[in-house]
């Protein structure tokens, strides 16, 4: 049933058939439709996710409007990470764009894994890399100039999200107007 998640571990870090046989009692999957939140702010991010197939953003509400801050899609991992990491309460929201099957591991269950499977620290780091990668080249996006330049970055970096995402939600991530994006693309057609 997780065989899914076991191999993608596999595939970057080795670990021993013992921690491949605990790990995967302590995995579980689920479908989730669209709309649904895995975390609301305030909550504590008590789940890491892997995506399977599916689609989630990372966003705060300001007003009433949803400004997305990350998105997720196929063979991603999901999670508020300061929360998750500290345990503590967010102050953003994970919601499901797209009918999506998940797996997760509890914060408890995978701090037993580092603790009693050494070998699984190196998977833990390799995933800890990628994200803080993934945040530092948004961070850099966000600084670019003009907004041209932040679309034409997107669409080569992560042309997916163009697919999957709405354009209010990929102006809000771009810190654009949707006027001003409906321009740019306009232009590039």
């Amino acid at each position: 049933m997780n065989t899914v998640i076991i191999d993608i571990i596999k595939g970057v870090s080795k670990i021993s058939d013992a921690a491949e046989k605990e790990l995967e009692s302590m995995i579980s999957s689920k479908f989730i439709r669209k709309g649904t939140y895995l975390l609301k702010e305030g909550e504590v991010c008590s789940h890491i996710y892997f995506i399977h197939f599916g689609f989630a953003h990372q966003f705060k509400w300001k007003k009433k409007d949803k400004i997305s801050n990350f998105f997720w899609s196929n063979n991603d991992f999901v999670a508020h990470m300061i929360s998750f990491l500290t345990q503590t309460p967010c102050r953003e929201n994970i919601e499901i764009l797209e009918d999506s099957k998940v797996y997760a591991i509890s914060y408890v269950d995978l701090q037993y894994m580092y603790k009693e499977y050494p070998e699984f620290n190196h998977f833990g780091r390799l995933m800890l890399e990628k994200y803080f990668l993934e945040m530092a080249n948004l961070g850099e996006l966000s600084k670019v100039r003009p907004a041209r330049k932040r679309y034409e970055i997107l669409a080569q970096k992560q042309p997916h999200l163009l697919q999957l995402a709405t354009s209010g939600q990929i102006a809000s991530y771009l810190n654009m107007s949707q006027e001003t994006l409906s321009r740019i693309r306009a232009k590039q057609e």
